[in-house]
């Protein structure tokens, strides 16, 4: 189950990111609630979230070529560096009472930029890590330490808020990226055999797109994730809504639903690096979706904190067990040449269209109560994956463990293009 962590490269890099991670839960919390008392409006909460989004939607495919030729370990020594310094920028207004939404949009979207960088390189840098056999376990664990972080984080958070304020919680964010860049500072990754394509980045970016979207397994499985993040992952966004307005609750209970949602994805990632390997790929895929979709229904129509609570911890198991198993499928599928390119694409559906699902459910919400967003948003999700389940047995009937062979007859060259 813990294979990957025989590796001591890959132990530096879990324990660096865990604690950044911490600072980046512990901030958007803060973030979150700020934006709420500043404007009392979930649309501007949809609007923060999209200007910290949205250069992800435009530039992960130029992040992704990047890190299919840069040195990753380099790159994400300079964007862990950059995102440091944007989160002082933010503690620092924020303490002398300068901060406005307007100076929060300018910052998040500043953010956002340089997550589109990040982002490729951080999915792909992992391969670089471990052996190939260990690849999925080491997915697993790193989705482990990002969801451990999602009970840690906001449950200081909590605390936080109410001692130091979010001035204070946007320092300690901005302190802890120190881990991971100290972390990637000792990192020496295993050598890896890299071909590079001849051409222009708009022709390289072809390539990647073309095998991605003629393949049987990964084009559905895009298709299916950008559902799941335009119209479930909204949850997210409107928890401190639902927090405040549905359930009558401060920050230390909005905090607590999180850690709610963070407890359930540990048990999912957990889930899926000692078991996952035991069971059908697709099947395990298709049926956590429709896990998820049901859990955000449920949320929607929760009225009591427990319930609230019980449903986000099934939310959370759900929906990391979904995006670990694609996140895994992906990995073992794509060629080394193309894994920052693919993996942009992952980045991009899974993070990049977070701004639009934001923008029409937080809208939603403004008009007619983020109850009624969250059950329509669960509603498509689900429709979303008996759609995949009827119409597409490739991925549907994927077996277990690592075998994820595709005939090569079906397809796209991925070094002659397209």
């Amino acid at each position: 189950m813990f294979g990957a962590l025989t590796s001591r490269d890959f132990r530096l890099f879990w324990s660096g990111a865990f604690a950044s991670n911490i600072g980046s839960w512990i901030q958007s919390i803060a973030l979150s609630w700020l934006v709420l008392q500043l404007t009392n409006s979930p649309f501007a909460l949809g609007v923060v979230n999209f200007a910290g989004t949205a250069p992800v939607l435009a530039l992960s495919l130029v992040g992704g070529d990047f890190a299919d030729r840069a040195d990753r370990r380099r790159l994400l020594i300079v964007t862990q560096s950059m995102l440091l310094i944007l989160a002082v920028i933010l503690a620092a207004i924020t303490f002398v009472h300068l901060v406005t939404v307007t100076y929060i949009v300018a910052i998040t979207l500043l953010t956002g930029v340089v997550t589109a960088a990040n982002g490729p390189a951080w999915q792909a840098f992992i391969v670089d890590l471990v052996e190939p056999k260990d690849l999925p376990t080491a997915i697993a664990l790193n989705s482990t330490q990002f969801n451990l972080s999602r009970v840690v984080g906001p449950s200081i958070a909590g605390v936080l808020l109410a001692v130091i304020n979010a001035a204070g919680c946007f320092f300690i964010n901005g302190l802890s990226f120190l881990a991971v860049v100290g972390a990637l500072i000792f990192i020496r990754p295993r050598p890896a055999t890299r071909k590079f394509e001849t051409g222009g980045m708009w022709k390289r970016l072809r390539v990647g797109l073309g095998y991605t979207l003629g393949h049987p397994v990964l084009t559905p499985l895009i298709v299916l994730t950008s559902v799941v993040t335009i119209c479930g992952f909204p949850y997210s966004i409107l928890m401190p809504v639902m927090a405040q307005d549905v359930l009558g609750l401060g920050a230390n209970g909005y905090g607590a639903m999180m850690a709610a949602t963070g407890v359930g994805a540990i048990l999912g990632s957990l889930a899926v690096a000692r078991f996952g390997s035991s069971f059908p790929r697709g099947r395990l895929l298709i049926g956590a979706e429709l896990g998820f979709s049901a859990a955000v229904i449920g949320f929607s129509l929760s009225r009591s904190f427990v319930a609230a609570v019980t449903l986000l911890v099934c939310l959370g198991f759900c929906m990391i067990a979904y995006m670990t198993n694609a996140n895994t499928t992906i990995q073992l599928i794509v060629p080394n040449e193309l894994r920052g390119r693919v993996m942009s694409i992952w980045t991009l559906v899974s993070f990049g269209l977070m701004p639009i699902g934001s923008l029409v459910f937080g809208a939603i919400a403004q008009f007619w109560g983020a109850p009624l967003a969250l059950g329509l948003g669960g509603v498509i999700c689900g429709i979303a994956a008996i759609a995949t389940l009827v119409l597409n047995s490739t991925l549907r009937l994927l077996p277990a463990g690592s075998n994820v062979e595709i005939p090569t007859a079906r397809l796209t060259n991925p070094i002659k293009g397209v």
